[in-house]
């Protein structure tokens, strides 16, 4: 139910009807009179203004912030739920109407008040809600409030995707006091004690960053920066190559912690609101063996609530598709569009979730003049809808469309920041290509004490000090996600025929070379030849670790794009690598089992069924340990070609310490401890095991007599080399994990 509510100020519990002005101070004259020190005697004034209301600071000593902004000399209308802070005290401006907020567009902020008069009142995307939020970061049924007996109110989540914030704290569970500030995807609701007066920030977020910096070792590559960034706005940040313009982003994005600093969102930690920032990485996050639509579907499965309908996940998809002009392209594939569809694609799955923060990082990067213009363009109209929007780019062709220039220097200087125009006539250079010029003219320190003693450094909110917050929000799901990631990856799998058949066809050319080698009849009992029964086995054992590494090397590197950024909106980490896991196990499954059939129908082990199946789950434990040593690989490595030549690296000591080319018998103890940890030995004794192999080498005299392998290595049983193979598979998914997981956070 909405309710047309009379403005007023709410402070302490206490609600202040609004007429035509209220004057805020520490003095007794004042309409709210604040017992402070840091409250100037006649601090502040709110007073009606265009058909709404304003507020100015009355030249107070401390000063006056709105959602942790800070006023300066200019006034500023108001919105309801806005923050007013003077000194320690926190008032909140409630008003039931339509507000318009100051912002470049100007934009109209809808506002709904609701009474709560029950004893349960929930709020979510569901219109069956008492509080409807229709946002994609929203789940139907997202938060609740509960009365108790006492009359009290209790703020209650509803195991929602993205958290419910108290008073800029993501909570589970908490009391309600009149005042405070509960925020859900954009929406900021404030409880009065009796109602809820929600109010929709999209499109006028403003982002402060206070003494940003960051350190890697002992080194510094991002100086203390602070810069604000505006509802609207068209931000560039322009400057030499290692001058930090991605570790600067990046960070603003949320998508790497800073060591130092503060970054806030309408005066909320960044950490608490990272549903309303996108990103865009320079490398892709799309993949190309994909149709637009399709990579936009997985998208909104992996970004929105796990509640969402088909329904909800076309609207969605088809309003990006239009917001980004790519609707003619929709089935398309995404290796055959232009790069700059291949860009706007990448953007469109950001803007799914309707972020009021864009940051893009080169954009432009390989593209055409005319394509470069384009995408500029395209940046500007979506900033001009009240989304903020920073992008890193090295090109200047197109600088004169974005409303302000952040040039950095080498080691991660801000060395200027304002419009275009004036940034040429600050470094002195004849046009915007002409700055890089400029730049090393002067060492970066330099350039940034010109820059700060020409103007006043911005009035933004007071730095803190606080431990970098975590990414509090609820963890989703992880088989929702790991169904999404395995039919995306099966998809991707399938539509890449040639490197199918490359893999597929392995297995029985390898297979057919292993019956060239080998005569018939050398498994027969009595005879046979029990030497080259060794080393089929061998040849077997090493063929299937090299299959399962090959599988697996080139899956993560390949995807360190789409890895980061999927991780950075809250894919779990091991839903992607469980992913991973279930695709290539089938994989490798399909090849051992070609490899084996076709083996082993011309060289028979000539034992029972029983020994053929056992055979045949070691050659799978082995090729899945083998997987998790590919992934392994792919996780170490930075390009595709590192990991195919590291591949060889892996298997060469699973070949040398395997036990068959020199036995653990003539081997030394250090080669003898190396062998231990090589589960290609663990791989042959069990197979040697499960074929009787000992007994086979004592039935032939003269091989008995040059028995290189003793008694004890072929007595392993079925049991314990499945537990080797387990441990080794265990052991290499866990050091993935770890690596990956470091990267994400570095």
């Amino acid at each position: 139910m909405e309710i047309s509510a009379p403005a007023s100020l709410l402070h302490e519990g206490r609600r202040l009807p609004l007429d035509e002005e209220l004057t805020l101070g520490r003095s007794e004259e004042n309409d709210i009179v604040l017992a402070d020190e840091r409250v100037s005697r006649r601090h502040a004034r709110v007073f009606a203004e265009d058909g709404g209301y304003a507020i100015t600071d009355l030249g107070s000593r401390h000063g006056t912030r709105v959602n942790g902004e800070s006023l300066g000399e200019e006034s500023r209308m108001l919105a309801p739920g806005d923050a007013i802070e003077l000194g320690d005290h926190l008032i909140r401006f409630l008003s039931g109407q339509l507000t318009r907020m100051a912002s470049r567009e100007q934009a109209v902020i809808g506002v709904q008040t609701v009474d709560f008069e029950g004893k349960r009142l929930t709020l979510g995307r569901d219109e069956k809600n008492g509080v409807v939020l229709p946002d994609p970061n929203v789940s139907r049924f997202h938060a609740e409030l509960v009365r108790d007996e006492d009359g009290g109110v209790e703020l209650v989540d509803l195991g929602s995707r993205n958290g419910t914030g108290l008073n800029g704290e993501l909570t589970t569970r908490a009391r309600l006091e009149p005042g405070a500030e509960i925020g859900i995807g954009p929406f900021r609701i404030v409880f009065d004690g009796s109602s809820l007066t929600a109010r929709d920030d999209r499109g006028s977020l403003r982002l402060d960053a206070v003494d940003v910096a960051m350190r890697v070792g002992d080194k510094q590559i991002l100086h203390p920066t602070s810069i604000s960034i505006e509802p609207g706005e068209l931000v560039a940040f322009i400057g030499e190559s290692g001058a930090g313009k991605t570790t600067l982003l990046k960070a603003l994005a949320g998508v790497t912690r800073p060591t130092g600093g503060r970054i806030t969102l309408n005066g909320e930690d960044l950490a608490t609101r990272l549903t309303d920032v996108g990103y865009v990485p320079q490398d892709e996050i799309v993949h190309r063996l994909l149709d637009v639509d399709e990579a936009l579907r997985y998208a909104a499965r992996l970004r929105l609530p796990q509640d969402v309908s088909d329904e909800e996940i076309d609207s969605a998809v088809a309003r990006v598709l239009g917001e980004l002009s790519l609707d003619e392209q929709a089935t398309t594939r995404i290796g055959s569009l232009s790069g700059g569809q291949r860009k706007r694609t990448g953007v469109a799955a950001e803007l799914l979730s309707r972020p009021s923060v864009l940051f893009l990082d080169e954009p432009t990067t390989g593209l055409d003049p005319g394509l470069e213009t384009q995408m500029m363009q395209l940046l500007r109209e979506l900033s001009r809808g009240g989304r903020a929007v920073a992008v890193v780019t090295h090109a200047t062709k197109n600088l004169a469309l974005c409303d302000r220039v952040v040039v950095m220097g080498r080691g991660g200087y801000r060395t200027f920041d304002g419009p275009p125009d004036e940034a040429v006539s600050f470094f002195e250079a004849g046009d915007l290509d002409g700055i890089y010029t400029a730049l090393p003219k002067r060492e970066p320190s330099e350039w940034k004490q010109r820059f700060e003693g020409t103007r006043e450094r911005p009035v933004l909110a007071p730095q803190e000090e606080q431990a970098a917050k975590q990414d509090e929000r609820p963890r989703p799901s992880v088989f929702p996600q790991l169904a999404v990631l395995v039919g995306r990856y099966l998809k991707l799998f399938s539509r890449d025929r040639r490197n199918v058949v490359l893999l597929l066809g392995q297995a029985p050319v390898l297979a057919l070379f292993g019956v060239a080698l080998f005569e018939p009849g050398l498994f027969d009992r009595p005879g046979g030849s029990p030497g080259d029964a060794v080393n089929m086995l061998f040849l077997t054992a090493i063929t299937i670790i090299w299959l399962g590494a090959i599988d697996a090397a080139p899956e993560i590197v390949k995807e360190r794009g789409v890895v980061e950024r999927e991780a950075a909106i809250g894919t779990r980490l091991s839903a992607y690598i469980a992913s991973k896991l279930v695709v290539l196990f089938g994989l490798v499954s399909l090849q051992t089992l070609l490899y084996a059939g076709l083996l082993l129908a011309f060289r028979p082990l000539n034992e029972g069924l029983d020994t053929y199946l056992t055979v045949f789950g070691l050659m799978l434990a082995t090729g899945f340990a083998a997987v998790g040593m590919g992934m392994l690989v792919s996780s170490l490595v930075t390009t595709q070609d590192q990991a195919m030549s590291l591949i060889p690296l892996a298997v060469i000591p699973q070949l040398l310490f395997a036990g068959a080319i020199v036995t653990l018998e003539r081997m030394g103890e250090a080669a003898k401890g190396i062998a231990e940890v090589i589960f290609g030995q663990w791989s042959l004794a069990g197979l040697g095991t499960a074929v009787d192999m000992n007994a086979r080498l004592a039935e032939n005299a003269e091989f008995a007599k040059v028995n290189r392998f003793g008694t004890d290595f072929f007595d392993v049983s079925a049991g314990t080399a499945f537990a080797a193979q387990g441990i080794f598979l265990v052991g290499f998914v866990a050091a993935t994990t770890l690596l990956l997981r470091r990267r994400l956070r570095a």
